[in-house]
């Protein structure tokens, strides 16, 4: 055991601390783990080490000082810096260690539809990923929220947990802050904005949103959709991989230039195919688009990561399960006609009773709504949870401890979905069939009829039955 003397220590973090071996080396240095299992200890290579990287470790530390104790759990910030191991001065730093497992490295079940199938037969579902997608767009946030970039996102910098979907953002220790904290590592080829392949400009939060913007589509459908299939410069790998990541970067499903357009894209995955962005729900294909097509040479035009939090919570209200393979996706009612609508993982067609697709309006003003593209997919057993309808919120992270206020049944008589009041509010719905409107009580039901609208209260959200 050796013995790693620390400073600039917060108050609950010990003046030393006792470390075990190497647990890894990288590039820039080596990591090791506390003795008591709390810490990791970041050690960084003496020949790698820049002058002014102890000061510029001590500015970050500053900037961590007044971190919510929400914002902590999504970032692995620094809490101490190392002065010497075994009295031998060196540079380094202190973070929290978290647990693996339950966490896992983001690479390890994502990289490919392999690791994918693998999470699948453990019990984990599409929607997990998704989850997952919300969460690395969370910590993202809060750090572009506090005024820095990270400069090196990507899927081995995050850790994650697959069954809650939270997400930390690890190696804070070469953040950006314009005019405070300057540039100090470029990224990785495959997740580095153009821009900054290309040298044209410093690391910063609109190539922070590249990199985001790469993380969740890679994460959504397991593929880098930025990958290039060209051969750019056989003799000189480097240089192939800084024009094709850079100078001749194109969106794999961009409509008019197909360079990199992957075999088997659109066939189902459990086929051997490739995801397509257009399984995704209308309001991510949108920032897909923005991203890749408008924002990739333009980063004015990029998707921030509030945005893409948003619409990640949203797609959560629009999955369906797969009756033949078990699989959730989003279920796909900007298809026309509905009998091609199909399973993007095995490719079964959905057949027998067809989920109900509600348009959701927000509350502006006494007796105004606003539709906000936001959809909900409701069917048979389905259950209608209290956060659907406040206006205030946005879909948790998970529904266990949600209040549920209403619930779906088939009526074979009619045909059709019927949504039950299972709270004591009285609901005031509008019948699209004829216009009447009727009072459902609790207990009661209304047909999901096309065009039927139902009222839930005063400040609430407003349903619309769209099919």
């Amino acid at each position: 055991m050796a013995t790693a003397k620390l400073y600039s220590n917060r108050k609950d973090i010990p003046e030393c601390l006792e470390i075990g071996t190497s647990a890894y080396t990288g590039g820039e240095g080596s990591i090791f783990f506390s003795r008591d299992g709390k810490y990791a200890v970041k050690v960084y290579h003496r020949q790698k080490v820049v002058l002014e990287k102890r000061r510029l470790l001590e500015m970050i530390m500053l900037l961590g000082a007044n971190l919510t104790m929400e914002e902590a759990q999504f970032l692995c910030w620094p809490l101490a810096l190392v002065t010497n191991v075994d009295g031998n001065e060196c540079v380094g730093c202190v973070t929290r260690r978290i647990p693996t497992p339950p966490y896992a490295v983001l690479m390890d079940i994502m990289f490919t539809p392999k690791q994918a199938a693998e999470q699948f037969r453990a019990g984990k579902s599409w929607a997990n990923y998704l989850q997952i997608a919300r969460g690395i767009a969370r910590s993202i946030a809060v750090l572009n929220g506090k005024g820095c970039a990270h400069a090196d996102l990507h899927f081995r910098n995050f850790l994650v947990e697959p069954e809650k979907g939270d997400a930390v953002l690890l190696d804070l220790d070469g953040l950006v802050v314009p005019g405070f904290l300057p540039p100090q590592v470029a990224g990785m080829y495959e997740f580095m904005a153009p821009e900054i392949v290309m040298e044209k400009s410093a690391p910063n939060e609109r190539s922070d949103r590249h990199s985001l913007a790469v993380l969740v589509l890679y994460t959504l459908l397991f593929r880098n959709v930025m990958r290039p299939l060209l051969t750019y410069d056989p003799d000189d790998q480097d240089h192939d991989e800084r024009i094709g990541w850079g100078k001749e970067a194109v969106f794999s499903e961009h409509p008019q230039d197909q360079r990199n357009h992957p075999r088997m894209l659109g066939v189902p995955l459990f086929r051997g195919g490739a995801l397509s962005y257009h399984t995704l729900t209308p309001t991510l294909q949108k920032l897909t688009e923005r991203a890749f097509l408008e924002g990739l040479h333009n980063p004015n035009r990029r998707p921030s990561a509030r945005e893409w939090i948003n619409a990640l919570s949203y797609a959560l209200d629009e999955l369906w399960r797969c009756s033949y393979c078990g699989q959730y996706f989003p279920y796909p009612h900007w298809v026309s006609p509905v009998q091609r609508r199909a399973c993007p993982f095995c490719g079964q067609r959905i057949a027998g009773s067809f989920p109900s697709v509600l348009l959701i309006y927000e509350p502006r003003s006494k007796g105004k709504y606003t539709f906000t593209q936001r959809y909900l997919v409701m069917g048979t057993g389905w259950k209608l949870f209290d956060d659907v309808l406040d206006s205030q919120r946005n879909p948790p992270m998970h529904r266990r401890d949600e209040p549920r206020i209403g619930h779906v049944e088939w009526d074979d008589k009619r045909k059709t979905n019927r949504l039950v009041n299972d709270e004591a509010a009285i609901w005031h719905a509008r019948l699209g069939e004829d216009g009447t409107d009727i009072i459902v009580g609790s207990g009661t039901s209304v047909p999901l009829q096309p065009e039927t609208t139902i009222y839930f209260g005063e400040g609430r959200r407003l349903l619309v039955v769209k099919e």
